[in-house]
């Protein structure tokens, strides 16, 4: 494969290898939430010269006069002869996505050299990876590294990267993150001029078992086993494969395997060990990890809301990055939007659709069965335009999408308070994790009924709680005999077998 020029590449034929596989295989890293099967139409490519046929699962992307133009999906797409593709917006969304991840990155508090005793705390996110260094004195950041998990080529869910993992893509998947840490670990210390005594590491159960190296094959089939979730310490050759430094790498513990370290973690650094006061942890993403209690007893769970709150099956969807409508305001026809970094609209992100729902609910332009108007049930409701002319609307699949979404996280969250026998007000603190959290307008959330109206004035947004917990691991004294005492009195609360939570999801598949 050869890069031509920005955004058009020439791809050879040969083995049966799609367009993506090509791209990947030539080192290109590009986000694909349903890992290459078609089915998210993220993946578009412009054909400009060579043969290469169209197929079956092109038609829900594409109209007739577009595929015959060359358009296809590169995922699904196999040169029959050597061709020229062009990428249909890919690498700016990779320039957008580097911008705002470069500007989250440079946070300085201190550059005074440091006593040997700083320590490096790591986030492994699904979609991003954070790498911050702390003063060992002071426990403030010193510098935090932030970049895309290139995993992401295999998938935009843990699911997903199961799947490409039991189908022989694990050691890829492992060499992916090893790389993407390492990078970050050298770049951190390039920055500083310092070094580390000690890192911690928090993420999910899956990207520590791609991270290990371990088999993902049970994590995925009943009864979802995970293979070492222990709490461990090991040398840094033994995580990262290579004996870069003498520094040992504590690895969190987890609890399950869909709520692993990072929750854990976030548990930790929101004082969930250390009080009787009544904490609710919600973790929102592709999957909603929630956690209730105190340092006696705790219940978790984990709701599969899919991709909708991450942009992930939106018709016009995207992830949070520059471009992406953020927030909406309509009143009638006139439609107000914001966009990430303030720069011209591409798609919608999931504060973006929960904004607009929250809205078009309020003018019952949608009813309560989750019903467009008819005004817009074929067409959906235009938001605006991008930069190329292309409609970005908001449809009746994506009501759908975001109806399925609230209605997990919503039955989740009642069934987790239920089982543990309190009511709203007996929570006495509520604590938003994640990106998506830190963004999220709690009217909107609660205008299409994803939190209850009760618990906003107790919502605290805390931003990436795992890299904080990480970060707590490595400050406080009794931080491992915290960990063990989160791990021991949690218990886990089963939603695809409870009938109270399938009760609650039909109930709040409607809108309030």
């Amino acid at each position: 494969m050869r890069h031509m020029e920005e955004g058009l590449y020439k791809i050879e034929a040969g083995g049966g290898r799609t367009i993506l596989e090509t791209l990947i295989a030539d080192g290109h890293s590009y986000s694909f939430p349903c890992g290459g099967r078609g089915s998210c139409g993220k993946c578009k490519v412009c054909v400009v010269d060579g043969d290469v046929p169209p197929v079956k699962a092109e038609e829900a992307f594409f109209s007739k006069e577009q595929i015959a133009s060359g358009y296809r999906l590169a995922c699904r797409a196999v040169p029959l002869t050597d061709c020229t593709v062009r990428l249909c917006g890919w690498e700016e969304t990779e320039k957008c996505e580097a911008e705002i991840l470069a500007k989250t990155s440079k946070i300085q508090t201190g550059k005074s050299a440091g006593d040997g005793n700083d320590y490096i705390a790591i986030d492994i996110g699904t979609t991003t990876i954070a790498v911050s260094l702390v003063d060992g004195a002071s426990g403030n950041p010193v510098e935090v590294y932030t970049a895309m998990n290139r995993q992401r080529s295999f998938g935009g869910d843990v699911i997903t990267r199961i799947a490409a993992s039991c189908e022989g893509k694990g050691e890829q998947l492992q060499r992916l993150i090893r790389e993407d840490l390492l990078n970050g670990i050298r770049e951190i210390f390039t920055r500083s001029g310092r070094s580390a005594a000690k890192i911690a590491i928090a993420g999910n159960t899956t990207m520590g078992h791609l991270l290990m190296g371990l088999s993902c094959e049970t994590l995925g089939t009943v009864p979802f086993t995970p293979v070492d979730i222990s709490m461990r310490t090991l040398g840094f050759g033994e995580v990262f494969g290579v004996n870069a430094y003498d520094i040992p790498v504590l690895l969190l513990p987890g609890i399950s395997t869909y709520v692993g370290a990072d929750i854990t973690a976030g548990m930790l650094s929101c004082g969930f060990a250390e009080t009787e006061e009544i904490s609710l942890l919600i973790d929102l993403g592709t999957n909603g990890e929630m956690a209730v209690g105190n340092r006696d007893r705790i219940l978790v769970t984990s709701a599969a809301a899919g991709p909708a709150f991450e942009g992930g099956n939106i018709s016009c969807g995207m992830a949070s990055v520059a471009g992406a409508v953020c927030n909406v305001s309509i009143e009638e026809t006139n439609v107000k939007i914001t966009t990430i970094a303030d720069k011209l609209p591409a798609g919608i992100c999931g504060t973006g659709a929960i904004a607009v729902l929250s809205e078009l609910l309020r003018l019952e332009y949608v009813d309560e069965t989750g019903l467009l108007d008819e005004e817009y049930f074929d067409d959906g409701f235009l938001l605006c335009q991008s930069a190329d002319g292309t409609p970005i609307t908001f449809t009746q699949k994506d009501v759908r999408q975001m109806q399925l979404a609230k209605a997990a996280i919503r039955a989740g969250l009642e069934t987790l308070l239920h089982r543990y026998g309190v009511d709203y007000d007996g929570v006495d603190h509520v604590y938003l994790a994640g990106g998506f959290g830190y963004k999220l307008n709690l009217e909107q959330a609660a205008g299409i009924g994803l939190l209850p109206e009760e618990l906003k004035g107790k919502v605290q947004a805390v931003g990436n709680s795992s890299l904080s917990g990480a970060r707590d691991a490595l400050l406080k004294e009794d931080a491992e005999k915290q960990l063990q005492l989160l791990c021991r009195v949690s218990d886990e609360v089963n939603l695809s077998m409870d009938k109270e939570f399938q009760e609650l999801y039909v109930e709040y598949m409607m809108f309030e």
